[in-house]
Order: structure tokens, then C-alpha cells, then sequence
């Protein structure tokens, strides 16, 4: 097992209160397969993955409970030292937006080159001399003369090679890729997940892959982690999220899809709630339209539905709790 999530449970305390962001999340990657955290914004994917990397300012963040176990060491254990070690060398995150991502007063070699210096122990030139290879690698022209310039001298799509040439400068075991194709055009997304599905084949990393875009999801992943609220609503393999989507939000995220034929998109109604102001019960249940009294009394657990010799196929919803009203 490269990488266990195993109850992980994120607090923020701000001046409104206390809330958890991430509420016993658990899954796992293998090899070099990939993991999809999908849900709409603000339902805790990013949240997730910075509790992974410990990128979360203590306070007002913290990590209350579970286990972040990579390659048999327990990340939560580790001293900042130790984690430093992790980042950039090991794991490596490609973030949201490149721009913020990047320094804006030092070139992108430059850049670049400090990654390697700082885990790979390179001189500069020989750092600048592999950051010129990263670049050509990621698909950016004329990379010899590209190391000397700067971020604001890139287009969107070009800047977020850089950061994937960053990322897998030092051969990471595992890759978390935050939302790598937002703000851009059609084309410039497919040529970026393209590059990275590559990427990962060639050198044999797991990718946990952050995104609200189901056809991103359908071509791009094995394994899929619908959340909500903080939580883990439906768990399974990318081919049965599809043909049989089984809780309730999974069922309309894919509706509000739009196929050929349908002319007319069928939305989720409502929004996401605050996390200081959830719902009692099931946190869907104020947008579900299957909802019965018990979801909103009760939170139901993440319990495996799949018959005997068929894959795990996990569902946090009382449709599927025997004793539940149908």
C-alpha cells in the first residue's frame, strides 16, 4: 500500500466557531493507479490534500484524528524536518493556480532548479541543466531560452506545465494534482490531462486527482471519491460510479451532465451549507429529493453494498440500510 487515509478528521477554529472540514475520510492508493476526490467546491477535496502534505497553518487548522500512512510511515508523526523530506521529494502537489503558485521575481529555471537543489543535493548548474530537460519533457518549447524568463511571460496552460515539470522533478511516488485544468480552454485541458496520464505511466507514480469535472474523471481515473460536506459519500471504481451511481448526490452530479439528446440539464438544487451551520443527520438531506424523516435525524455510515466477489462499492445513505424506509 503506497498511501492510507484511514479516519483523517481536519478541524478549523476560526471567530465563528469550531467546524470539521474533513470528517473521517479514509481511502487508499496502490501503485500506480489513480484516485479521484470529486464533489463540487468547498466540500473538502483541497482540504484533504493539504491535510495529507501538512500544508495547513496550525492554527487555525489541525489535524484532530485518523492516520496518514505513506509507505509504512505515518505522516502525522513525522517532525517538520522529516515532512520537508516528503514534499517535493516523495509527494509531490500540483496546485490550483499556477500563478499564485509560482514567484513572480524569479525565473522559471530558477525556480525549478531550487527543487532539485534542495532534495537532490545538485549543484545549480547541473539543476538548470535538468530543469532545461523537465521543460522539454512537459512540452515546452524552446526550453533553453524559456528558463530565463519569468511566470507573467507564460500563457495559463504553459504555467501549469511548469508546475507539472516542478512536481515530477524529483521522480515522486505520488503526485496530487489540485484542480490541473481549471480556467483553461477545452483544448489546452486535454492536452493537459494527456500529459499527465503519460507522465504517470512513465514514471510508474499513484495520482490523487482533484477535480469537479466528471469527464476528466471518466478518462482519467480508476478509482473514484465522491465527497460532500467533508465527508465521503460514495467510494468505488470509476466503471460503477458510472453505470450505477448509487447515493443520491452522485446521482445528480452525473444528471446535471449534459449528454446528447438531453436538451434540458437537471441541476442540484440548493447549495453546499457552511460547515458551521450543518444539518442534522445526513448532509445531503437538505438538497436530496429521495430524503425521508431518518435522514434527517440520523447521519448514516459509509457501509460497502457490493455483492460477494464484486469490488467494494461504498455508500453513505440510508436508501441502502436494510432497516431504512424505502
Amino acid at each position: 500500500m503506497l498511501l492510507e487515509v484511514d479516519n483523517l478528521q481536519t478541524m478549523l477554529n476560526l471567530a465563528q466557531g469550531s467546524a470539521t472540514v474533513v470528517d473521517h475520510v479514509s481511502f487508499s492508493l496502490v501503485g500506480s493507479r489513480t484516485l479521484a476526490l470529486v464533489g463540487e467546491s468547498g466540500c473538502g477535496k483541497t482540504m484533504t490534500a493539504f491535510s495529507i502534505l501538512r500544508l495547513l497553518p496550525c492554527p487555525p487548522a489541525s489535524i484532530a484524528g485518523g492516520r496518514i500512512v505513506f509507505q509504512g510511515e505515518n505522516l502525522l508523526a513525522l517532525s517538520e524536518q522529516e515532512m520537508r523530506r516528503i514534499r517535493g521529494g516523495k509527494i509531490s502537489m500540483i496546485f490550483q493556480e499556477p500563478l499564485t503558485s509560482l514567484n513572480p521575481v524569479f525565473t522559471i529555471g530558477s525556480q525549478i532548479a531550487e527543487v532539485l537543489q534542495t532534495h537532490k543535493s545538485m549543484t545549480k548548474k547541473n539543476a538548470l541543466e535538468l530543469a532545461c530537460q523537465l521543460l522539454q519533457d512537459v512540452g515546452i518549447p524552446s526550453p533553453k531560452q524559456r528558463l530565463k524568463e519569468y511566470p507573467h511571460q507564460f500563457s495559463g496552460g504553459m504555467r501549469q506545465r511548469v508546475m507539472i515539470a516542478m512536481a515530477i522533478a524529483c521522480n515522486p511516488q505520488l503526485l496530487i494534482a489540485d484542480e490541473p485544468t481549471t480556467a483553461l480552454d477545452v483544448t489546452v485541458q486535454a492536452q493537459i490531462m494527456a500529459l499527465l496520464t503519460g507522465l504517470q505511466k512513465h514514471h510508474q507514480m499513484a495520482l490523487l486527482l482533484i477535480t469537479h469535472d466528471l469527464g476528466i474523471v471518466a478518462e482519467a481515473a480508476d478509482d473514484v471519491a465522491v465527497m460532500y460536506a467533508g465527508r465521503i459519500l460514495e467510494y468505488t471504481d470509476v466503471d460503477s460510479l458510472f453505470t450505477s451511481p448509487c447515493n443520491p448526490y452522485t446521482s445528480g452530479l452525473l444528471d446535471s451532465l449534459p449528454r446528447p439528446g438531453i436538451t434540458r440539464l437537471k441541476p442540484i438544487q440548493g447549495m453546499i451549507p457552511s460547515v458551521f451551520e450543518l444539518p442534522a443527520g445526513c448532509k445531503f438531506s437538505t438538497r436530496c429529493d429521495r430524503v425521508f424523516e431518518r435522514c434527517r435525524l440520523e447521519e448514516p455510515e459509509l457501509i460497502d453494498i457490493a455483492r460477494q466477489n464484486e469490488k467494494p462499492h461504498l455508500v453513505r445513505c440510508w436508501l441502502f440500510d436494510n432497516s431504512a424506509h424505502r
